[in-house]
């Protein structure tokens, strides 16, 4: 047997060290370099109010450190040559991780946009519903309708009929 094949089977990988061309780490190096340019060139951006992320801020911020830790994961720990079980763990990670932030985000990103509800007693509430009761029979002659054709008044016009025209 070959030092290779012992080595493969007492570390459990049972593939085989896959070795990266220098082209592609160094591809990846820079992959990495410009990611982190610009998420510190985005951070001066939007200090500078050259452009104001606002509440988008955070989730640039994640999409490239997301970003940057594919790029590690895939070449430089060898996911992108690996089996498929840990791939599937580290997208499994990713995407539950996406998740706990998109819920996270949305319970902290919308809490001042609502009117704080607070409780009243029952007791308070019958009490303003008895006094818009009165209120409203108070109120209900006024809201009565008044006939539009009335009787003519009988000293100003003598001749006049008593009683009103259907």
């Amino acid at each position: 047997m070959s030092d290779t094949h012992l080595h493969d089977d007492a570390h459990g990988h049972g593939g085989g060290h896959h070795i990266l061309e220098r082209d592609v780490l160094l591809r990846t190096f820079g992959g990495l370099v410009v990611l982190t340019v610009l998420t510190v060139g985005l951070a001066f951006a939007e200090r500078a109010d050259i452009l104001p992320l606002g509440g988008l801020s955070v989730p640039v911020a994640l999409a490239i450190a997301g970003a940057k830790a594919t790029l590690v994961a895939a070449f430089f720990m060898g996911l992108k040559n690996d089996g498929g079980t840990n791939l599937l763990s580290f997208v499994g990670g990713v995407v539950f991780l996406a998740i706990f932030l998109i819920f996270t985000y949305l319970d902290t990103g919308f809490r001042d946009t609502f009117d704080e509800q607070s409780a009243v007693p029952v007791d308070i509430l019958d009490a303003e519903e008895r006094a818009l009761l009165e209120r409203q029979e108070q109120i209900a002659p006024l809201q009565e309708a008044q006939p539009l054709i009335v009787a003519p008044d009988t000293l100003l016009f003598p001749n006049a009929p008593t009683e009103p025209a259907p």
